[in-house]
């Protein structure tokens, strides 16, 4: 059987499939041959018990990109988010993050989050410099709900992953991108 990796934790995989998803330990090969299943990866996976959705992953498929930080396979995007002020932007971050997405040939979409506590008015010139360089920049308020309704067209049909720094509101914007959250 198949799926995609979802979840990584502690040496536990959970695999969707197409008959739920399944709670996976990876094979020993994997660990001799200093390989570790990512989120996101294809796997093949060997059902142990169809009742409990339990398996072993036994085969990870082709990875058509990989991340080390965040560690995930598989991807065709990546948001970056950071946010205008509260915490300040760390461009050093920043600019790291993108090095390493081009590095992987992954598209990048800068979000800069927190923009209606912007007093300063930071927020056009952090967007002009990074989009001056090429980057697709999209600045956001996940407290007022502002600009998601563009960040959900931007993502959408793509695999995305999400990376930043503490504080800047990437668990806030990602509920308030999944339906049913208030």
């Amino acid at each position: 059987m198949q799926g995609r990796i979802v979840k990584g934790i502690a040496g536990f995989y959970y695999v969707d499939t197409e008959d739920g998803i399944f709670e996976c330990r990876a094979k020993g090969i994997f660990r001799n041959q200093k390989v570790k299943p990512l989120v996101g990866d294809l796997v093949e996976l060997e059902v142990l018990s169809q009742e409990e959705k339990e398996g072993s992953v036994i085969s990870i498929l082709p990875r058509k990109s990989e991340l080390i930080r965040p560690a995930v396979a598989n991807v065709d995007q990546a948001l970056v988010i950071f946010a205008i002020c509260k915490p300040q932007p760390n461009f050093n971050l920043l600019d790291r993050f993108l090095i390493m997405m081009q590095q992987q040939d992954i598209p990048c979409i800068i979000c800069f989050n927190k923009q209606d506590i912007d007093a300063e008015g930071k927020k056009e010139d952090y967007r002009s410099i990074y989009e001056q360089a090429g980057f697709q920049t999209i600045t956001v308020s996940a407290r007022e709900k502002e600009g998601i309704d563009r960040l959900k067209d931007l993502l959408r049909g793509k695999t995305t992953t999400v990376a930043g720094p503490s504080g800047v509101g990437k668990s806030s914007l990602v509920n308030c991108l999944q339906s049913g959250i208030v």
